[in-house]
């Protein structure tokens, strides 16, 4: 019986060993997630307007993730979501 109860032990710990050093990882490697302070992010009129220059209509800016999300409409009429640094306002994630 003690043998069951030093193998479920064993193996519960494995487990939280595992879980939490998953975590630690997709924390690190999160390539979607900005860390810039909100004093160094650029305003929305220029998210808008550097969208604007590349032909683009621009459907919706908000903050995510500490990132600028937006939903443009490409010049080709083409519907897409970015994540932008918003402090260089390059992509940092693109979806459709």
């Amino acid at each position: 019986m003690s043998h069951r109860l030093g193998l479920a032990a064993m193996l519960a710990s494995s487990l939280l060993i595992a879980l939490s050093s998953g975590t630690a990882r997709a924390d690190s490697d999160d390539y979607s997630r900005c860390d810039i302070p909100l004093s160094d992010w650029k305003p929305r009129a220029a998210v808008e307007a550097a969208l604007e220059a590349k032909g683009w209509t621009v459907l919706s800016i908000r903050s995510d993730d500490g990132c600028y999300k937006v939903k443009v409409l490409t010049d080709t009429g083409e519907k897409r979501r970015i994540k932008l640094n918003p402090q260089t306002l390059e992509p940092v994630d693109e979806t459709d």
